[in-house]
């Protein structure tokens, strides 16, 4: 099995060679970016299985660069996970609704950082086998899950509403298939969290609620599916 490969866009080279360092002894391909235009460049040519983000870069600023990768679907599901000086919780909010899935502030242990690394890369692939609802053969012979026009292709990992593709990250990806997979029953914010980031991942409290957001303004008309449960979570709506 090849090496998962994990880009770094950091400028400060004791801090690059310091995750550098721990992840390689982790079994991973590492490579790193000092500005934002180069991390750029090293996405379109490595295309990694996870990028580690700053985001107060040279030339090109982090979120900056995050818009430019979530607005390529051929990036769109990589894993982002922004590390960052920037630790208010406005801060926080805003990378995640710009399409990060985690968000670690500086200074961070280095083994909660491994740890978080390990989840996404563990999610990134989702299990289809999970997938289970309103199954049927789509006219490519691909599997689909549908609710009224909502269809999910879950061989490409395609989402599609009255057969226009809207492009989803990771994430919101997973937070859709889980809801869709719970067939109406509530699921709590802990339940998402672990079924879409990772049950040892650490997140602020409104990481979910970002993604849930984010997830309906893409859905467009069909955001009503998803129903809020006040003081207990998300549920899919069966009133399609």
């Amino acid at each position: 099995m090849s090496k998962k490969r994990i880009l770094i866009v950091e400028d400060e080279a004791d801090i690059m060679s310091m995750i550098s360092l721990r992840l390689k002894s982790r079994g991973y391909e590492v490579y790193g970016a000092e500005t934002g235009l180069v991390g750029l460049k090293s996405i379109v040519e490595l295309q990694p299985d996870l990028v580690l983000l700053d985001l107060m870069l040279p030339e090109l600023g982090g979120l900056d660069l995050l818009r430019q990768i979530r607005s390529n679907k051929k990036y769109t599901r990589i894993p982002i996970l922004i590390i960052s000086a920037l630790g208010e919780e406005s801060d926080v909010v805003v990378g995640l609704e710009l399409g990060a899935d985690d968000y670690l502030s500086k200074p961070f242990n280095m083994s909660v950082l491994v740890a978080r690394v390990n989840a996404l890369l563990r999610r990134a692939k989702v299990d289809t086998n999970e997938i289970n609802v309103s199954d049927s053969q789509n006219d490519k012979g691909l599997k689909s899950i549908v609710l009224g026009n909502l269809r999910i292709d879950t061989e490409s990992y395609q989402v599609f509403i009255s057969d226009k593709q809207i492009i989803l990250t990771g994430t919101e990806y997973r937070l859709l298939v889980a809801l869709l997979n719970a067939k109406g029953r509530v699921l709590t914010r802990n339940q998402l969290i672990d079924a879409a980031i990772g049950n040892d991942a650490i997140v602020v409290d409104r990481t979910i609620d970002v993604h849930l957001t984010s997830l309906r303004n893409k859905l467009g008309k069909m955001r009503e599916i998803i129903e809020t449960v006040r003081g207990v979570g998300y549920r899919i709506s069966q009133e399609v």
